[in-house]
């Protein structure tokens, strides 16, 4: 098996130190996130479950976000199990849609055989990976949050609540904001016309 076969292997599965190692082997800087409890929330509840958290166990356990040393990454997610994994946007940026306009989106790229980078949060949001200070040529698109430098993070699978809808490979680069613009406006174009006949 080819070393970006078992990368992709390894994202599509629930194993965090596997994970958090295969994203250090994208060179991807890796930070330790919170952890969701069964029954009892996120870590960042503390001794109060009633305080809400809106993206439990998928979000940095200190901000800014500060990368864990590569030698570090194991030890440090093998003694928080089921930690989020949590990635500074500086490798990539991030842009940030609804799920019905990511899926629409990735459908038209497949189509294309562009292959982005693609994350969801259940049927919220997807979260498309993009090659990392092209974001901002979409900052002006509605329905776009861009996710970019130092201080942005993502939540990466296996975090709780987060899934690969399309694995990084390691031997296809990530595509620039200008390539995934077409098809993003097309389908913008398209939802505002259902919603305009709805």
């Amino acid at each position: 098996m080819s070393d970006t076969m078992d990368i992709r292997h390894i994202l599509y599965g629930h194993d965090t130190v596997e994970s958090a190692l295969a994203y250090g082997r994208l060179g991807w800087p890796v930070a330790i996130g919170h952890r969701h409890r069964s029954g009892a929330g996120c870590t960042c509840q503390g001794q109060d479950p009633a305080r809400p958290c809106i993206i439990p166990g998928a979000h940095p356990s200190g901000e800014p976000a500060f990368p864990l040393s590569p030698d570090s990454v194991a030890a440090a997610f093998a003694a928080e199990p089921g930690a989020g994994v949590i990635v500074a946007c500086t490798q990539f940026d991030a842009l940030v849609v609804e799920h019905a306009i990511g899926m629409s989106l990735m459908l038209r790229a497949d189509a294309a055989d562009l292959h982005i980078p693609c994350l969801t949060a259940g049927h919220t949001t997807a979260t498309l990976l993009v090659e990392p200070g092209t974001g901002a040529l979409l900052a002006d698109c509605p329905q776009v949050e861009v996710l970019s430098g130092p201080e942005a993070w993502t939540a990466l699978p296996p975090s709780y609540g987060v899934r690969w809808d399309t694995a990084p490979d390691q031997e296809l680069p990530l595509p620039p904001a200008g390539a995934v613009r077409p098809h993003l406006a097309m389908v913008l174009k398209l939802a505002l016309a259902t919603r305009a006949r709805g």
